[in-house]
């Protein structure tokens, strides 16, 4: 129950600090309902797939269903950008869940 309630909370930081960023969209891509089929080649495709497909997922599963890390994912998209260092923050905490 405590680990639930600790990715939940997770989970909204890391919404908030999309919202924060002006990353957070307003839509889902048409892709979403079919991910699977989907390559994720850019930042953005990222983000829409983080925020769409694996922070709903989390929150359902009360965590990744099998041990699958985001940070590496998001260094890959996101490097550079210290900008995002607090996002690769909690995500790097949501991992540690």
């Amino acid at each position: 129950m405590i680990e639930t309630m600790l990715v939940s909370e997770k989970v909204s930081e890391i919404t908030d600090e999309l919202k924060r960023l002006n990353l957070w969209k307003q839509y889902e891509p048409d892709w979403v309902s079919d991910f699977e089929k989907k390559t994720i080649n850019t930042g953005q495709d990222f983000l829409a797939w983080l925020q769409f497909v694996y922070l709903p997922n989390c929150k359902i599963h009360f965590g990744p269903a099998k041990k699958t890390f985001i940070v590496p994912q998001a260094i890959q998209f996101f490097g550079e950008d210290v900008n995002k260092g607090k996002l690769l923050q909690l995500l790097i905490e949501l991992d540690s869940l």
